[in-house]
């Protein structure tokens, strides 16, 4: 009935005074019904942490009340109500935190997301506490009670687990703990060494709202996309099709101070795993090779370190590593769509270095990788290899200007351009193959019948060239001298980013290689990219597959023959 007594005088002239004080009301007797049971969580809280100057947070409805009530019940408690979207809490509770106690107001819907956003702002030993979550250990237990009982034990199979959640069972196996009060769940965990994740606009919100060292120096702002590129994909698209809308980003130069610098592009600060950690960096779920994640928000380094027994990098440095430092596509995507902060570097410290991290394959840089530096305008000699987690006195690092799938920044045509004109005039002049097809000799993601994809393009007139037999700036000339530009997809079709004037790109791959970095720089540039897509092999991104001359071969050769 009052529901009714609202919408009727929320409509009606005049009356919009009477409808709020009706709301408010209704308000104060909701909050009024939840009092006994505010007291008794207050109690629960100062009974668990009697006498302790103790951190506590409060998120979910009524977070305010509950706050007051244990502020009484605790005096020499800080204790602090959160409110706003999970991104903002996170935010707020990471430069709070950590916690001794940790209080869920949330209600039953979504409480395992909450659990997985919450559990380790708690310092080892805090506690969680889910007011009403004694039901999740009964026979109508929801989410979070299957991961409770299920933890630690493998997946019984398809739809026993949790998505994203499959590796938080073991995390939540080995560390959490959880006992009964009355109707509530407490839980508690024994992890140390766990950090925070944050995404770029979350770490530079961060930075206004924490006392740190670190600090924001400038931002690009985001920049309309450029427009999708001409071409399709066939003759079935993949399930994620290539031609989908590309994100616009916001980019930012930061400066870091006594930061914990590790191989493979881990970086932490504070509490903190910094964003520049992140290769894709706006995945709804950020990952690494080298973390053992603790749920989608936190996150533990591989191999435990204290920081005292580090050593120490005096100077200023410009962070340029990557999780695959060495790899041909991941420079030429990763670390290339960085080195626009190098000027910045320089004008901050005219003597700053370089900082990139050994792997075991690569643990020394090659010469293809000193060359593009040097394209870049760094000097060789300004480039420092770890090969152990440091401690760096300033690092300076930027956010890329590319990261696939999602977004290219337009200012990153510029570093192309430049680049790959350096690159080109180290090279001579000479007759470049008009129609040429990239091969490839790696036996990752390869196409195990390419003898018939590569004699179909023969008959259309394509030379067969593999880059590697090239030095950089004599691949650059290759791809800007050519009329189309065909081969599989992969790093081998990357040139494409240095070939500033609209060209025509075809490429085969199979239907597993979700990347789209030949997609977003054909964006750039305004090339026409094409797509035969086979059938994948399995179900990884390096799978190796087979080209259907039944399935895709009439698509490939309608394409073909479509070329003037």
């Amino acid at each position: 009935m009052r529901q009714r007594l609202v919408a009727a005088l929320a409509g009606v002239p005049g009356a919009r005074a009477a409808a709020r004080t009706l709301r408010r009301g209704r308000s104060r007797a909701s909050l009024l019904a939840q009092r006994p049971r505010h007291r008794a969580l207050a109690g629960l809280v100062a009974a668990e942490r009697d006498g302790e100057d103790a951190a506590i947070a409060v998120i979910g409805p009524h977070a305010d009340a509950l706050a007051q009530l244990v502020r009484a019940r605790s005096p020499r408690a800080v204790v602090t109500a959160y409110s706003g979207n999970e991104s903002e809490r996170h935010v707020a509770m990471v430069v709070d935190g950590p916690f001794d106690v940790v209080v869920d107001l949330g209600g039953t819907a979504g409480r395992l997301r909450r659990f997985e956003a919450t559990l380790f702002h708690l310092r080892p030993g805090g506690i969680l506490v889910v007011p009403g979550g004694a039901v999740e250990l009964g026979p109508h237990r929801g989410d979070l009670g299957v991961l409770l009982d299920t933890a630690g034990s493998p997946p019984e199979g398809p739809g026993t687990t949790l998505g994203r959640l499959q590796d938080f069972r073991d995390v939540v196996g080995r560390h959490v703990t959880h006992r009964v009060v009355g109707k509530d769940l407490l839980l508690t965990h024994d992890a140390r060494q766990v950090l925070a994740k944050l995404r770029e606009p979350e770490f530079n919100d961060y930075l206004r709202l924490a006392e740190t060292p670190h600090r924001l120096l400038r931002t690009l702002p985001a920049e309309e996309p450029p427009p999708a590129p001409e071409g399709g994909e066939g003759p079935v698209p993949r399930r994620l099709p290539m031609h989908r809308p590309i994100s616009s980003a916001t980019i930012s130069l930061r400066e870091y101070r006594d930061v914990r610098v590790a191989p493979k592009q881990v970086l932490v600060g504070d509490r903190v795993l910094l964003p520049d950690t992140f290769r894709h960096n706006q995945w709804p779920h950020l990952v690494h090779s080298r973390l053992v994640d603790h749920g989608a928000r936190f996150a533990r380094p591989k191999g435990r370190v204290q920081a005292a027994s580090l050593p120490r990098l005096s100077g200023t440095y410009l962070h340029l590593d990557n999780e695959f430092r060495g790899h041909f596509g991941h420079l030429l995507t990763e670390t290339l769509s960085r080195v626009w902060s190098w000027p910045e570097a320089l004008a901050i410290d005219p003597d700053a270095r370089v900082l990139v991290g050994t792997t075991s394959k690569r643990p020394r840089p090659l010469d293809y990788e000193l060359e593009l530096y040097e394209a870049c305008g760094i000097p060789r000699d300004r480039i420092d290899v770890i090969d152990r987690p440091v401690l760096v006195d300033r690092l300076i690092s930027g956010t890329p200007l590319f990261s696939h799938p999602d977004y290219v920044h337009p200012r990153i045509e510029q570093t192309w351009r430049e680049v790959g004109d350096r690159l080109a005039d180290q090279a001579e002049d000479r007759d470049w193959p008009r129609r040429f097809f990239v091969g490839r000799r790696s036996e990752k993601r390869a196409c195990v019948n390419g003898a018939e994809v590569e004699a179909i393009f023969a008959e259309y007139g394509f030379e067969v060239v593999y880059p590697e037999d090239y030095l950089l700036g004599e691949q650059i000339r290759l791809f800007r001298a050519a009329e189309v530009a065909a081969g599989y997809a992969g790093s081998g079709l990357f040139q494409i980013a240095f070939v500033p004037e609209p060209t025509h790109v075809i490429m085969v791959g199979p239907a597993s290689y979700t990347p789209r970095n030949e997609y977003l720089m054909a964006a750039v540039h305004g090339h026409r990219v094409e797509a035969v897509i086979c059938e994948a092999g399995g179900k990884g991104i390096q799978t190796s597959y087979s080209f259907d001359a039944e399935r895709e071969g009439p698509y490939l050769r309608s394409l073909l023959e479509r070329l003037p």
